[in-house]
């Protein structure tokens, strides 16, 4: 018989720090130092080697000729093409459910997961309504910002929730109106309530409410959304919530065999 390894929070937070570390190889596009990453995650000069090494052991990275430079390598082209299949099966497990969800809410509603600081959305359905909400700011946003993305951060490690809210912090204004012990009280509540909503943080007038989708291990798979303009918003406990909550319930258990291409 098999048994159950669990991941020691060392361990998970050091696999964190390498993907983290190869989505700024993504997002960068370019040659990107050591010295750049020793600074962009504060780490040791050996603890960047240690990363450094272990993405080049899985041939996910290259080194170039002049010392301390790197590179994404084939492998990373790979993994990127079996990431993109994965929100595939998201997106054809999602779109009926989402469907179903408009048509019983008469809203927008879609499905986001977490790649690294941001949150994508992988299925969308629009609402029924002449008025509706579409799919805009909500396609791509930071993790601090709406009621999908802040569903993520709250189910997010302690040790990476304190992360995000340090770099909160360093923002202008002009980035972030928000306040970071009112955004902690806000993970609390959503924790302890089991649901988020937001008013107005991504799109002026638009309310939304979501809730997480989590796999049988109880790690965050997704987190689903019903989004509306100000005066048809309702309280949540008193309609899309219900909805909302079964969505999220077929998604999870559907998921392992739709993830695997059932």
């Amino acid at each position: 018989m098999f048994g159950t390894r669990i991941m020691s929070k060392d361990n998970a937070s050091s696999l964190d720090r390498i993907l983290d570390i190869l989505l700024m190889f993504a997002g960068h596009g370019q040659v990107v130092t050591r010295q750049e990453i020793e600074r962009r995650f504060g780490l040791s000069r050996s603890s960047a080697y240690r990363y450094l090494h272990t993405l080049r052991r899985r041939g996910l990275i290259s080194s170039m000729a002049r010392s301390g430079e790197y590179v994404l390598s084939p492998g990373f082209t790979r993994l990127v093409a079996m990431t993109e299949e994965s929100g595939r099966n998201m997106a054809v497990l999602a779109a009926p459910i989402l469907r179903e969800l408009t048509a019983m809410t008469g809203e927008s509603a879609l499905v986001t997961h977490r790649v690294g600081e941001r949150v994508l959305c992988v299925g969308f359905q629009e609402g029924p309504r002449t008025v509706h909400v579409g799919l805009g700011p909500a396609a791509d946003t930071p993790l601090y910002l709406g009621s999908s993305a802040k569903v993520h951060l709250a189910h997010m490690p302690e040790y990476d929730i304190r992360r995000i809210l340090d770099q909160c912090a360093t923002l202008t204004p002009e980035e972030w109106d928000g306040n970071v012990g009112v955004l902690e009280w806000e993970l609390q509540d959503i924790r302890e309530r089991g649901y988020a909503t937001s008013n107005g943080e991504l799109e002026s007038g638009v309310f939304s409410t979501s809730v997480p989708v989590f796999c049988h291990d109880g790690t965050l798979l997704a987190a689903v959304t019903v989004a509306a303009v100000g005066d048809r918003a309702q309280d949540p406990e008193d309609g899309w919530l219900d909805h909302l909550r079964i969505a999220a319930a077929r998604i999870a258990r559907e998921w392992p065999r739709a993830g695997r291409g059932i």
